[in-house]
């Protein structure tokens, strides 16, 4: 099982570490906050993963994905609080042939972080304290 550590810095300031690296998350209401927001990055890992499959495949099938662009947009629902819907616009050359779009699309709605959102894992969440 993959493991990734986020700790409380200050304020609302969260630094997460990785395998790879660390990155920091700003939980506060501000405008002009220091750094991404939890739903900020989600949408980033969905972005990129849904767009890494389009170049995997696009890259084994021959097809150009030049100035590909994913942007995503949300909505927050209640009861209970959460992100209720997320719209995904990908923007591929106009040259792609309808067939291409259709397969891109097939292949985009299935990557990793798509599939962990439509279909939720089981979560597990244990309080403990330090010594």
């Amino acid at each position: 099982m993959a493991k990734v550590r986020v700790m409380w810095k200050e304020g609302m300031h969260f630094c997460t570490q990785t395998q790879s690296g660390q990155l920091m998350c700003d939980e506060s209401s501000e405008v002009g906050a220091a750094y991404p927001s939890a739903p900020e990055l989600l949408m980033a890992s969905l972005g990129s993963c849904v767009g890494s499959v389009l170049v995997y495949f696009s890259e084994r099938h021959g097809i150009s994905l030049e100035g590909m662009t994913v942007d995503l947009d949300w909505k927050i629902a209640e009861g209970p609080h959460r992100i209720g819907q997320i719209d995904i616009a990908v923007s591929v050359p106009a040259s792609l042939s309808e067939q291409e779009r259709k397969t891109l699309t097939r292949v985009a709605n299935d990557c990793l972080i798509h599939h962990t959102l439509t279909h939720p894992p089981e979560m597990r969440l244990e309080l403990t304290t330090r010594s």
